[in-house]
């Protein structure tokens, strides 16, 4: 038995490292919410196994070792086969409409190649957790444990193997998974070589085995194939390239080119740099825009804080205008390294400068630990490409675009400091940061606002400028003769006759009116809800209107995700909502129709199907929500991801055992269960405020484990609900239990659409509520299906 259980848990561990790592690779090779679409839609797969175990059930009696090691080896080679398919198979959404029929070819082959994995892992469980239903707390407990680890190791796996390298762990993986289940010891000595052979060689090749690009990201692909390819990382954030663009500058191109950053050449002379900027700043900076603040600022000795230091074009711009110390936050650890390091001499050495402290961070985590004020804070389109990093790749989450992220900025800046921001969607910025400066007892925001950007044109990057005190004549004056004639003072705190925004944006108090007046997304943006950059309201094409605040940049920038009047940004969403309905209709119709425990008639049946439904959606609504909601306390996103995850995979796995161990299933004790779930979610919510305050300035060590203690009591009765559901039918027909984990997974990967759904319309704290009805339905349905005697047995 306990070779079963090794196996059930590196069967877990397999199959999460490879879903994991599927979500990098389709980071780089797509974008963030199409990898969500295509993980997601394989996922349906991981259930589905329970379907196909229903129609083909397995009971006691069955012999299964030779062919669950047969599958586990089948499993691996189709992970590491999708290198040469991902290769052979290129697909650009975009081409949809154009290339038709091989853009269909090339997904089909690639998602038959991404399910199988999934489905095949999915098999394994289901045959095992129904041949030894009578031990399922203590395999539900390795199931658990098993996908927890696998969350973790993916954070120092990946740097040094990448991706696909990666894919050949899982691949041996599987073939040391066949060893334990095969019953021939010349079979099991074999697997075991071949298995260790595998995992070995992407450590030992030297360098990694790369993808060919799908879509051709800012002309990413373009320059690579053209030789000037210098460097790639797989930072566990983003995976980096260096690629020579220009004679005076390197791109930094993150996950394939969905987001830019440069390293420009420099020699050290801030003299000369000052005459450039005068005639020619993109020979050192993105252009102007990167520079007023540090104007207004020079020479005064001023204290900086870049968040989103990327190359280092904020940092040089401010030791240029004398700066005194610059704290530089990046969240990709891996252009800090290159910087200091690398390509330090052709940088000119700004990260090494003793004035600079350019380090691996999350803004406002380290905001949170730090008491300086300064003088500047300045981010520079700052947001993530990847979808770990986010916590989702649904919809992306902003949190440093919400009222209580400008909160932190406005509290960490000096009385006459000066917020530099240059972010698409200016009209939403303003309405966030007043609501922050409202919270804050502050009054006249209108007076402290300044806004520069390109008119009539798709300026994604306008000029925010927020000062702690009045803007006077004299520093606008000095800022619109500083400005090229390009950009234009749109939001002029002494003339505000001039800009388009009414008021209300800088009240702190918007009003709904308002909201619905609008044709996008315009309130402001709190950390409850912080999806900053989902703006659409529907499908149709948006016009330029003033009235309704939308100008050129807002109306360009929604219609250039419209392809043939579909949006780009939300399709992911509706494709998913049409497959769930499509997999619930197989997922229940097919079992009822095809299966003998379909075609049985026994008790509580529906009782059955809607109690592991309720526990699938629960779960994940619970496990997601918490991931965004703690990313408060622990700060950086990859680590607030992983530790959310493994602690809820973890405890859960714990309280699986624990159920065995304290019999969870006795008539007078399984109520404490559903019970527990409620009040220890209640319980985080309540003292959630507190909590996050009293360790919010700690070590991120520290409160990564304050975090962990705090979730473990919800996570060690979440994993007590499935295996009581499983107790309770273990002796119905055969199937019932596949049909049982095909039914929690189906509503695992609905619930995640939902999670998404709910916390945009309703919130964090609402959704966990929901979850915690679904729990408390989950319940009432068990005490229909529950059958004391099995206890008693």
């Amino acid at each position: 038995m306990n070779g079963i259980a090794i196996g059930v848990f590196l069967v877990a561990l397999s199959t999460l490292l490879v879903e994991l790592t599927l979500i990098r690779v389709f980071d780089v090779l797509w974008y963030p919410n199409i990898a969500y679409l295509v993980i997601t839609l394989s996922m349906f797969a991981f259930g589905l196994a329970g379907v196909y175990s229903s129609l083909r059930p397995v009971d006691e009696t069955s012999k299964l070792n030779n062919k669950i090691a047969c599958l586990a080896i089948l499993g691996g080679l189709f992970a590491v086969l999708l290198i040469p398919v991902l290769d052979h198979c290129p697909f650009d959404f975009k081409e949809i409409g154009r290339k038709t029929q091989e853009s269909a070819i090339h997904f089909g082959i690639i998602y038959l190649f991404i399910t199988v994995p999934f489905f095949l892992g999915g098999v394994i469980l289901t045959s095992i957790f129904s041949k030894y239903s009578s031990r399922i707390q203590s395999l539900y407990f390795c199931d658990l444990t098993g996908a927890a680890l696998g969350c973790i190791v993916l954070i120092p796996l990946l740097p040094l193997v990448g991706a696909a390298g990666l894919l050949f762990v899982a691949c041996g993986l599987g073939f040391l998974i066949a060893a334990i289940f095969f019953q021939q010891r010349v079979f099991k000595g074999v697997a075991v070589l071949i298995g260790i052979g595998i995992i070995a060689y992407p450590f030992f090749r030297g360098e990694y085995i790369e993808f060919k690009p799908h879509i051709n990201k800012r002309g990413f692909s373009t320059l690579s194939n053209k030789g000037t390819h210098e460097y790639s990382v797989w930072d566990p954030i983003s995976k980096i390239d260096i690629v020579t663009y220009r004679r005076n500058f390197k791109w930094i191109a993150y996950d394939g080119g969905t987001q830019t950053s440069y390293y420009y050449s420099f020699d050290g002379d801030y003299g000369q740099l000052l005459e450039d900027v005068k005639t020619k700043p993109h020979r050192h900076f993105w252009g102007k825009v990167v520079l007023p603040s540090h104007y207004l600022k020079q020479n005064t000795r001023q204290e900086v804080l870049i968040i989103g230091s990327a190359g280092g074009q904020e940092t040089k711009a401010a030791l240029a205008y004398g700066a005194s110390h610059v704290d530089a936050i990046e969240l990709v650890g891996a252009v800090v390294e290159l910087g200091r390091g690398k390509f330090d001499k052709y940088i000119g050495g700004i990260m090494n400068d003793p004035r600079v402290n350019a380090r691996k961070g999350e803004g406002r985590s380290f905001l949170r630990s730090t008491h300086n004020k300064y003088d500047i804070i300045q981010m520079m389109s700052n947001h993530s490409s990847s979808s770990i990093a986010a916590g989702s790749g649904s919809l992306n989450t902003t949190y440093l675009q919400t009222a209580e992220a400008y909160t932190e900025y406005f509290t960490h800046l000096k009385e006459d400091g000066i917020l530099h921001i240059n972010h698409h969607i200016y009209p939403k910025m303003v309405a966030t940061a007043a609501l922050a400066w409202k919270r804050l007892g502050r009054s006249d925001f209108r007076k402290h606002v300044v806004v520069f950007e390109v008119p009539g044109v798709q300026d994604n990057l306008p000029t925010l400028l927020i000062k702690m005190s009045p803007w006077t004549e004299q520093e606008l004056q000095d800022l619109m003769a500083f400005m090229t004639s390009a950009n234009e003072l749109v939001v002029n705190p002494l003339d505000p006759e001039k800009s388009f925004l009414s008021d209300d944006f800088f009240s702190g108090d918007f009003p709904k009116e308002l909201e619905q007046k609008a044709n996008y997304r315009i309130g402001p943006s709190v950390d409850d809800k912080p999806y900053f950059n989902f703006i659409r309201k529907g499908v149709s094409q948006v016009d330029i209107q003033p009235e309704t605040f939308t100008n050129a940049s807002v109306a360009k920038l929604l219609n250039s995700r419209l392809q043939d009047g579909v949006p780009r940004d939300t399709i992911h969403l509706y494709v998913t909502a049409v497959a769930s309905l499509l997999f619930a209709a197989v997922f229940l119709f097919v079992p009822l129709l095809f299966s003998p425990v379909g075609k049985a008639k026994w008790e509580s049946k529906r009782s059955f199907l809607a109690y592991f439904g309720c526990l699938g959606a629960g779960f994940i609504l619970l496990e997601l929500v918490f991931v965004q909601i703690f990313m408060k306390l622990i700060g950086y996103p990859l680590y607030t991801y992983s530790t959310v995850i493994f602690i809820f995979l973890f405890s859960a796995g714990v309280g699986s055992m624990m159920s065995e161990k304290f019999d969870m299933y006795a008539p007078r004790r399984w109520p404490i269960v559903f019970g527990g779930i409620a009040v220890s979610a209640l319980f985080i919510m309540a003292v959630q405020t507190w909590y996050f305050d009293t360790f919010l300035t700690m070590h991120i060590s520290v409160r990564i484990v304050a975090a962990s203690v705090l979730i473990f009591p919800l996570g060690l009765f979440l994993g007590m609900p499935f295996p009581l559901g499983v107790l309770s039918v273990r002796h119905q027909v055969p199937g019932t239990i596949a049909w049982a984990w095909a039914m929690n997974g189906l509503f695992t990967v609905i619930g995640g659409f939902l999670s998404v759904i709910l916390s945009v319309q309703i919130g964090f704290r609402a959704t966990v509520l929901v979850a915690v009805v679904m729990y408390l339905v989950a319940g009432i349905f068990f005490k229909n299906i529950y059958h004391p005697r099995i206890a008693e047995g």
